[in-house]
């Protein structure tokens, strides 16, 4: 499927990131540089189609790791699904995908691209790799683009429901080795359909790479629970991001050294981010959920209006360690632990305790006031334990929680203003 139109998707993203670009500048926040590595990123699927390198589908709980050491294109779908929401530009796409049988309840993180391959404005991938977690909606709407891109082979990472870390009570043996030997598998099957082998010198720069940029992300992470937070609402998720499409490429590495050094400055001077911008921290917020997509500048909102800060989200808390560089062994473990611990898919994959402990470890680790879960729509699995969790958070670390249905992609159901009635209701009920 060569054709100019497939890239329609592609390129709107292209461009929105270009116009956010003009608008970060002005306001001499950090997120310049971050959007400049998003940026590069877009624009590098035009020259890996020119030099004939693979496309590769993946999904966010997939790391970009080995496809970037395999010198291929990973085409993270989440991203360009969830990034034209920033403009409410992926609503088409969704309105197409609905008409054509998938439900109105699916989730539109995966929803928006159907749409735009059923129109052919999405690329076409040469491949399709991804993590079988968080939820059952993910799953199913890879089956779907599983038949609409037929002629790409598909490789599926069997994600199991135990875990892996010793120390929990859900612990399995078999669930690291398990994944790691999928992973040795999947290079294999790279190998024989691409018909080339993995360039090994190449993949362990790659782990490198990938290990010193997480290395500065867990330093800022630990200097993210200083008072008053050194880094503004996003910075976390913002880490995640950069990791989720460029993890072992060099760029990152600059990227967070610079947010790190930033936090530390600050942790240093007992300055918070807000303070840096002439507001004051009165809130420390842990965000339950996923951030509201289509309302970009709403924890920007927060800040100015409630002094309120959002310490920590669930799609920014990483958890994942350095890999282990000892032998190619340990090296595929440690990158089975990042597909185990990927934001949200660690949380949602198993028993309601993965989701409810990482919660009560954030409220205390970064001395949150209060907490807010925005419910996604699309995320089922998250509402069925709503309520429950909402009654551990307040009654374990006594401070209040509220809870409110969004579709964090589409502003149709639930609109900003709308949110922010709700969020302006919550912090006058602390004052």
């Amino acid at each position: 499927m060569e054709n100019e139109k497939q890239f329609v998707l592609w390129d709107t993203i292209l461009h929105y990131m270009e116009l956010a670009i003009d608008i970060i500048k002005k306001t001499e926040r950090p997120g310049s540089q971050y959007a400049g590595t998003i940026l590069k990123y877009l624009k590098d699927i035009h020259t890996a189609k020119k030099e004939h390198k693979p496309l590769i589908m993946i999904n966010f709980c997939f790391p970009p790791e080995i496809i970037y050491a395999m010198d291929c294109y990973p085409m993270n779908q989440e991203l360009g699904s969830i990034s034209l929401s920033f403009a409410n530009a992926g609503l088409k796409y969704i309105d197409i995908a609905e008409e054509h049988g998938i439900d109105q309840f699916q989730c539109n993180a995966q929803k928006v691209w159907i749409g735009a391959s059923m129109l052919g404005e999405a690329p076409y991938p040469d491949y399709i790799i991804y993590g079988s977690q968080p939820c059952d909606s993910t799953n199913a709407q890879y089956q779907v683009l599983n038949q609409i891109y037929s002629e790409a082979p598909v490789y599926t990472v069997d994600i199991p429901y135990w875990h892996h870390d010793p120390s929990n009570k859900f612990y399995n043996p078999h669930t690291l080795p398990y994944v790691a030997q999928q992973l040795k598998n999947l290079v294999t099957w790279l190998e024989e359909r691409i018909d080339r082998k993995m360039d090994h010198n190449r993949f362990i720069t790659t782990i490198q790479n990938s290990n010193q940029a997480r290395q500065l992300t867990l330093d800022t992470m630990e200097l993210m629970r200083a008072k008053p937070a050194p880094l503004p609402s996003m910075a976390a998720f913002n880490l995640f991001g950069i990791q989720l499409i460029s993890g072992g490429l060099p760029e990152p590495i600059g990227f967070v050294k610079y947010i790190r050094d930033m936090a530390k400055e600050r942790v240093k001077k007992k300055q918070g981010a807000l303070e840096a911008r002439g507001l004051e921290e009165k809130h420390r917020v842990m965000w339950v959920y996923l951030p509201i997509f289509f309302e970009p500048l709403l924890f920007d909102w927060l800040e100015r209006k409630f002094g309120a800060v959002v310490v920590m989200d669930m799609m920014g808390y990483a958890t994942s360690q350095i890999i282990n560089m000892k032998n190619d062994e340990t090296i595929f473990e440690g990158l089975a632990a990042q597909v185990l611990d990927t934001p949200m898919g660690r949380q949602s994959r198993g028993p309601a305790e993965y989701y409810i402990d990482d919660l009560l470890r954030i409220g205390k680790d970064y001395a949150a006031d209060c907490a807010i879960y925005g419910g996604h729509i699309g995320c089922k699995h998250s509402h069925a334990i709503a309520i429950l969790m909402k009654e551990i958070i307040e009654e374990e670390l006594g401070i209040p929680c509220l809870i409110f249905e969004v579709d964090c992609v589409d502003s149709r159901p639930i609109s900003s203003r709308e949110i922010k009635r709700k969020l302006k209701l919550f912090f006058q009920s602390l004052e």
